[in-house]
């Protein structure tokens, strides 16, 4: 299991960008790896986003 694979599949997923040679080409991937992995970014984001307003909005 290539994890990084999966990071980049999740990231194409989640921007809705893949290259042309990588669509339609599905690996052998663990669906819970794959949400392990959905939910981090998420997380990522959601913390990038919450920190950038609380910078902003900083009295």
């Amino acid at each position: 299991m290539n994890v990084f694979r999966q990071v980049k599949t999740v990231l194409w997923g989640f921007f809705g960008v893949a290259p042309r040679d990588a669509r339609g080409q599905h690996e052998k991937t663990n669906p819970f790896v794959l949400i392990g992995v959905a939910l981090v970014a998420v997380l990522v984001f959601l913390g990038t986003l919450a920190f950038i307003v609380h910078q902003v909005a900083k009295p």
